[in-house]
């Protein structure tokens, strides 16, 4: 009898172990709350003057860098960034793989159906780039006829719509916008869609290229740029986070920093910007 109590209270007390271990044992959450505080920001880091990634030595920079390494910071969470073109980023983002994405991405009304922006961030004007030596495109006019060169799944495919209803302007869509510029030089495409005011960090990286942007005093469109984040309650959340650190960033003077590093000018004092902010 007496080893049959010894069994019986050894095996309560290995039960009320396995019962404590399990009780005790942390739950994985990709809630906001949980101690898990990293933010996934998708961007392609082939994007001169916001977001260029090293392969030799790992290593991010651009506007877009430090702009998140700055929100992290503020809103207490880690940033890691993802390495992915735009197309495949806004696929992960509606699967809940990233958070957000950070490529200038426009705010547009298709975007808008299905995502919630931050504040604007960045206002930026689009030119045509074409050859330094084509003489038959001056502007926009001028595309009847010829070639574009467009990214997939970026902004721009819904601006040029917009700009040739009637289907008169030839497109040619590329995985990668990288890419396209060569294709200019190449002569594959006559121009492709450019934010002119990055054309010296182009020209910069690759001096052999001989291109130029058109018609700069009336761009073919103006991107109003913000943060996407699903409609989802960890992507509410965020975007609360994440826009009322813009509005800091802004305020005391971070975002003005930021955008003299790298564009030599305060893109929230452009004309664009006020008009915008006026509405």
């Amino acid at each position: 009898m007496k080893k049959i109590v010894e069994l019986l209270l050894s095996a309560a007390m290995i039960l009320g172990m396995t019962a404590c271990s399990t009780t005790t044992e942390p739950k994985e959450t990709a809630d906001v709350g949980s101690t898990d505080k990293v933010i996934k920001v998708a961007t392609s880091g082939d994007y001169l003057g916001f977001t260029v990634y090293d392969e030799t030595t790992k290593e991010w920079s651009g506007f877009e860098i430090d702009m998140w390494n700055e929100i992290a910071d503020r809103i207490g969470y880690e940033v890691e960034f993802v390495q992915e073109d735009v197309a495949s980023a806004f696929g992960d983002l509606e699967i809940g793989k990233v958070d957000t994405v950070a490529k200038q991405i426009s705010i547009t009304p298709a975007r808008e159906e299905k995502y919630d922006f931050t504040q604007p961030y960045f206002f930026s004007p689009y030119s045509l780039m074409v050859k330094g030596d084509n003489e038959d495109i001056k502007t926009w006019s001028d595309m009847e006829g010829k070639t574009i060169g467009l990214a997939d799944g970026s902004a721009m495919n819904e601006f040029i719509a917009q700009l040739d209803p009637d289907n008169k302007v030839n497109k040619t869509t590329y995985e990668s916008f990288a890419s396209i510029p060569q294709e200019v030089v190449l002569g594959r495409v006559d121009a492709m869609p450019y934010a002119y005011l990055l054309i010296p960090y182009l020209l910069e990286e690759h001096p052999d290229w001989d291109l130029k942007a058109v018609d700069t005093e009336h761009p073919i469109y103006i991107e109003v740029n913000g943060y996407p984040f699903a409609r989802t309650d960890r992507g509410q959340e965020l975007l609360k986070l994440v826009d009322e650190a813009l509005t800091e960033i802004i305020a005391d003077g971070t975002h003005k920093e930021l955008s003299e590093k790298w564009f030599n000018y305060d893109v929230m004092q452009t004309e664009m910007a006020k008009e915008y902010q006026a509405q």
